[in-house]
């Protein structure tokens, strides 16, 4: 990707696997699943994208969830 000077394709394979899971995009999660291990990232490496992605996309649920409950807690008092 010649566009990105200080970032190497790796990382950038791997961010592109974490923005797929947080975004649930399939066909993204298949071409940078690829392209990583095209490009040299161990399973490991992609393994831990993929964790990151799960961190990254259930943060706004959680938020949401405790929201509700401090709704139905105050409509309580």
């Amino acid at each position: 990707m010649e566009q990105f000077k200080h970032i190497d394709a790796k990382t950038i394979e791997l961010a592109g696997i974490a923005a797929s899971i947080a975004g649930g995009c399939r066909p993204c999660l298949d071409y940078h699943f690829k392209k990583a291990i095209e490009i040299g990232c161990t399973i490991e490496q992609v393994k831990e994208a993929i964790e990151l992605g799960k961190m990254i996309k259930q943060r706004p649920i959680k938020d949401i969830y405790e929201h509700a409950e401090k709704l139905i807690n105050n409509s309580l008092k």
